[in-house]
């Protein structure tokens, strides 16, 4: 019985490994705005600003760009710390982190 029961597990196994879903990936019906091209119609978002002694990048709408680079309509003029400056149809945008103010505490 055990054996019997041991042979079942086994190959039902792979069935139930294929319906489970990755938790890391993302659903299938989402598409990052950055893969549809900025419309102009809404902000784009600023969702992380790395910097340091050689580079400085900006990830907007999913997209890491460097100064002077520019994808999906926006081209990067400025990175600071907490914000950027772009171009979006000509037009100058400044974006800023939205938790810009949150700072580490020391331990």
């Amino acid at each position: 019985m055990r054996r019997l029961l041991s042979l079942v597990t086994v190959l039902t196994l792979p069935a139930l490994a294929d319906a489970v879903m990755d938790p890391t990936q993302p659903p299938t019906n989402w598409r990052p705005s950055a893969a549809q091209g900025h419309s102009g119609t809404s902000v784009p978002k600023l969702t992380s600003i790395l910097v340091g002694r050689a580079r400085r990048v900006a990830v907007i709408d999913g997209v890491a760009m460097k100064e002077g680079q520019s994808a999906n309509g926006i081209t990067v003029v400025r990175i600071d710390k907490t914000s950027v400056d772009a171009r979006i149809g000509g037009q100058p945008v400044r974006l800023e982190l939205a938790h810009a103010n949150v700072t580490k505490e020391p331990r």
